[in-house]
């Protein structure tokens, strides 16, 4: 008796939220030890969230763009950018499994659809032959009615000639 449907979508989307934690925290390790991989790779996408997170909310507080947006400290930068990063990996990683999914339903798809083609081919092609020897055997039934008609006329005539002799 099954009581209800496992929640196998939560259960994955815990297990990718416990992934990116150790891909964040290990993006932000190398941050913090590779000075040009943080100014590189790190630091663009959090001052780029930073940027549009200030000026969205001044926008829906109503008090118009800022002039100046304070800068991001080194290490609000690098704890910023590696949790982008960390996201930005398994969002990637999960886009290509639903693509990859995407294109194996597509060819499965595309296998059944050729396999119900050649079976409807199939079908038509035996359909045919059977038309055609439908057809051949009912001129054989009209030839054979023919010739068998036309000796019913011949014993009715061979018939009718001799009960007029006697």
């Amino acid at each position: 008796m099954v009581v209800g449907v496992f929640p196998l979508a939560k259960l994955a989307l815990l297990a990718i939220k416990h992934i990116s934690k150790p891909i964040g925290n290990l993006i932000k390790q190398t941050a913090k030890k590779n000075k040009s991989f943080k100014t590189l790779v790190v630091a663009p996408p959090a001052r780029l969230y930073h940027v549009i997170d200030v000026r969205s909310k001044m926008w829906m507080l109503g008090l118009g763009q800022p002039r100046l947006i304070p800068p991001l400290t080194d290490a609000m930068t690098i704890q910023m950018g590696g949790d982008i990063l960390g996201e930005m990996v398994i969002f990637i990683i999960g886009a290509t499994l639903i693509v990859g999914e995407f294109k194996r339903q597509a060819k499965n798809d595309r296998l059944k659809h050729e396999r119900h083609k050649m079976h409807r081919e199939k079908l038509e092609e035996r359909i045919g032959d059977l038309t055609n020897k439908v057809t051949r055997q009912t001129k054989e039934i009209n030839q054979l009615r023919s010739k068998l008609g036309s000796r019913e006329t011949y014993t009715a005539y061979s018939n009718t000639g001799d009960l007029e002799c006697n």
